[in-house]
């Protein structure tokens, strides 16, 4: 049985990068790696050892050894997974995924010319797979090589034309000073739904060529945020291995993006390691909890309503005092049109945890919805409080207003919104709607082409547009 130390040395990663170049099928596999068997996690333990049995039954198997190689990589297991994919290779020589995916855990350490190296050996391989092209320009443009990185670029958009690879040829670009070729390529790609990382390139482009306001502009879009990651459909086989911790975070995922029967099926699986009982107990509660909140959601969204409300009610019966479940339930409700046995479970959380701005905020909305202004204004309020210029607070702070006809202070919360969130359309319409009540039309419509610009719902900008209209007319000279 192979063993593995704790941290491969640099050496070892460099020997066994010269394996994969140079020693495909000319020396003998080991034993599957063993790693992660004493995981107090079970569902992972239980799929490590279907894997690994799978890898020493089949010996042969380079796809059995990749498969164990996957499962490590997705769960966490680098080291095990590097080893393991070595091994694959040896066994796979023409499979491109193996080393592929050894340059992304590579890259993961920042080792770049290292991982550098090993995904050459993949492109060469397959080298008609944009992604790779793209990761290979990405990683060429961070070690400073910027002509290379642009070939790597023009090459991914021969492969397969994207906005991602004029996206990185315009980074490339940038890097060689050459601003005003990067802005050609990158004005098609801004809208309103650009990714940030978009936006802070286009500054980097303007401020290069002089344009230093417009540059600021696209600064401020582009603030914070994970950087762009390139679509991988290749890289994203691993998820079926997904196990664990991380399976129930895979579900989240999955049923925020509208996939639910897999989201559902992972929820399912892992209730059998944390069983709904649990959720009452002292011990192992909070997954337990979990896994029955986003069953709930699951069934929401699938239009099951009577088994999401089934699931909370469960829920609380056995952890009346696990908060999750009264937000749950309070949307239910809401969707329901019950705004007053919504506001009963916001409040219940409050009672539990009066430090969260998110209940204080779900309260104060729901007060909008019934009518008590006055109440829904210190809600939101104290929401501010805990979490300090808090955009959907603003936008909420500024209807209340909206609805109580105090027009100057909704200008003053929607231009806040605005100077978070430049480019919003809600910000920038209902600032519209409060300087036309104000009469100051000039600067409503103003508002309103941006709102209409950044791309806000058609409905609302001729309702707006309408109203801006009407206001004018009764303001005109008889």
């Amino acid at each position: 049985m192979a063993s593995i130390p704790a941290k491969l040395s640099h050496t070892c990663r460099h020997l066994m990068l010269m394996t994969f170049m140079f020693c495909a099928g000319c020396e003998q596999v080991d034993a599957p790696v063993v790693a992660a068997m004493d995981s107090p996690d079970q569902d992972l333990v239980e799929y490590l050892g279907e894997m690994i049995d799978a890898a020493r039954n089949l010996p042969e198997s380079g796809l059995a050894r990749g498969r164990l190689g996957m499962t490590y990589d997705i769960n966490g297991q680098r080291e095990a997974a590097l080893v393991t994919y070595d091994q694959a290779a040896k066994l796979s020589p023409n499979d491109f995924r193996w080393p592929y995916f050894s340059a992304q855990l590579i890259a993961e350490t920042g080792d770049i010319p290292q991982a550098l190296v090993m995904l050459e050996r993949a492109v060469s391989i397959d080298g008609g797979y944009a992604p790779a092209l793209l990761w290979q320009g990405t990683w060429l443009l961070r070690s400073g090589r910027t002509n290379d990185a642009l070939v790597s670029f023009e090459q991914a958009d021969a492969v397969e034309p994207s906005p991602m690879s004029s996206f990185g040829q315009a980074q490339a670009l940038v890097a060689m000073g050459r601003g005003d070729d990067a802005l050609a390529i990158l004005e098609p790609l801004v809208d309103a739904s650009a990714h940030p990382q978009i936006h802070r390139t286009v500054g980097e482009a303007l401020r290069s060529v002089g344009r230093v306001e417009e540059a600021n502009q696209a600064f401020a879009k582009g603030r914070g945020t994970d950087p762009l990651v390139w679509p991988d459909v290749r890289r994203a086989q691993r998820n079926v291995h997904i196990r664990g911790h991380a399976s129930y975070q895979h579900a989240q995922e999955l049923s925020a993006a509208g996939r639910l029967t897999q989201a559902q099926d992972i929820l399912l699986r892992l209730q059998k390691y944390h069983p709904q009982s649990s959720c009452g107990q002292e011990e192992g509660f909070f997954l337990a909890c979990n896994l029955m909140n986003s069953l709930a959601i699951v069934y929401d969204r699938s239009g099951e309503r009577e088994d999401a409300f089934a699931t909370v009610e469960r829920g609380l019966s056995v952890n009346p005092d696990f908060i999750p479940f009264h937000f749950t339930m309070a949307n239910l409700y809401r969707h329901d049109r019950d705004l007053t046995s919504a506001l009963n479970h916001i409040d219940r959380a409050i009672e539990l945890n009066s430090a969260r701005g998110y209940a204080h905020e779900q309260r104060g909305r729901l007060l909008i919805g019934l009518g008590r202004y006055d109440e829904a204004k210190a809600s939101l309020q104290t929401a501010l409080e805990y979490e300090p210029g808090k955009r959907t607070t603003l936008v909420y702070l500024g209807l209340t207003a909206f609805e109580q006809r105090a027009w100057e202070e909704a200008e003053q919360h929607f231009r806040n919104v605005s100077r978070i969130e430049p480019d919003s359309p809600v910000g920038h319409t209902f600032l519209a709607r409060s300087l036309g009540e104000m009469g100051r039309m000039r600067e409503a419509w103003d508002s309103q082409r941006r709102a209409r610009d950044y791309g806000a719902n058609p409905e609302e900008v001729r309702m707006t547009a309408q109203r801006l209209r009407q206001l004018e007319q009764q303001t005109s000279p008889k």
